[in-house]
């Protein structure tokens, strides 16, 4: 039987909020851990990416994002070649009240300019954001 070790995708979404940009800071042990970073996960087998991305919205944030209202903003290689990232953004969202997350976040929260996150292609997208969005 052959076998195939295939680039997993990882799907990041960038979702406008209150003016800002809503940012997630990363609790799993490893890199990244401690610092902020864009809420997003591995695509799992049978979801589309729309429907990751909103997955993942939901389970590091609380916050409710449309997999239809979902555009590609940019798609990258990890500097290692070991990921692809589909880097995606939701319209505006309304969100009252408290955010909520999984075991995976310790805190969640928006962010209103660009900030240094736990990677460098968040990082720039970020930037990006922030330069074409006039936030």
């Amino acid at each position: 039987m052959i076998r195939y070790d295939n680039t997993p995708t990882v799907v990041v979404v960038l979702v406008p909020l209150r003016g800002g940009l809503l940012m997630i800071r990363r609790a799993l042990a490893g890199d990244g851990q401690g610092k902020l970073a864009l809420p997003g996960g591995y695509q799992m087998l049978s979801q589309t990416w729309q429907e990751a991305a909103t997955r993942e919205a939901l389970e590091e944030t609380g916050v409710v994002i449309f997999p239809e209202a979902l555009r590609v903003v940019t798609v990258e290689t990890t500097p290692d070649r070991r990921q692809n990232l589909l880097f995606c953004q939701s319209p505006p969202v309304e969100h009252q009240g408290a955010f909520s997350h999984d075991t995976e976040v310790s805190e969640v929260l928006v962010i209103y300019e660009p900030v240094e996150t736990a990677f460098p292609l968040h990082t720039r997208v970020v930037r990006e954001f922030f330069e074409n969005s006039g936030v």
